[in-house]
């Protein structure tokens, strides 16, 4: 099961279809059906259907809002599969709607997957940024460094230039040991990744194998 590609595509999916509105041509065309499940799908809450009203009275057209709300719900019920479920905790999403009681516990305990999940990753993420923080500051203190000749002829000048060269240096040093905790710390985050990875693909498959 290629858990880590469905979610990545279910999320972008998500949020371009976010930013729709109902057009002209969708409003003449009037399949509230389609419409009303295509906004279930995207996420949407009943209360979209105000929205539609509003778009396609501009356009002087009628929703049949019985038929939106059918289709509505028809997509409500296609939304809240495990999959989604998984998807939604994989990207932090959420329906704008709960899902209907028959559905609910296996979207909201696949959802739950998907969460821990993305908090694992969410720790690597996390660890590579203090990772990457720690080795700019030494590339930077090294830089400062390098630029220091300390050959003034002003003695109290050269004192100067030589304090603040150790300064630097005490910098870079405790800097170097910050990136050695990181470097730790990603491998550990990486690990626990790696394991619930291991784990949560085997009970979503335990649970969930045989559905949608």
């Amino acid at each position: 099961m290629k858990i880590w590609a469905f979610a990545a595509a279910g999320g972008a999916a998500v949020l371009l279809a976010s930013c729709a509105t109902v057009s002209r041509e969708q409003c003449e065309a009037g399949d509230w059906p389609a419409i009303g499940k295509a906004h279930a799908l995207q996420g949407f809450p009943e209360s979209r259907l105000q929205k539609v009203v509003e778009d396609c009275g501009r356009h002087s057209v009628t929703v049949d809002t019985d038929a939106y709300m059918q289709g509505w719900s028809t997509g409500v019920r296609a939304y809240c599969t495990p999959r989604r479920g998984f998807e939604d905790g994989r990207t932090g999403n959420r329906p704008s709607f709960s899902c209907p009681a028959d559905l609910a516990v296996d979207f909201d305990d696949a959802r739950r997957l998907g969460g821990r999940l993305k908090g694992a990753e969410d720790d690597v993420n996390l660890s590579e940024s203090s990772l990457e923080r720690a080795q700019r500051e030494i590339d930077d203190l090294g830089e400062r460094i390098a630029e220091l000749d300390c050959v003034q002829e002003d003695r109290a000048a050269r004192r100067a230039c030589r304090r603040e060269r150790e300064r630097l240096r005490d910098r870079r040093s405790s800097a170097r040991f910050s990136l050695d905790s990181s470097r730790r710390d990603l491998r550990q985050a990486q690990r626990e990744r790696d394991a619930v990875f291991e784990d949560v693909t085997a009970t979503y498959a335990r649970r969930f194998s045989a559905r949608p």
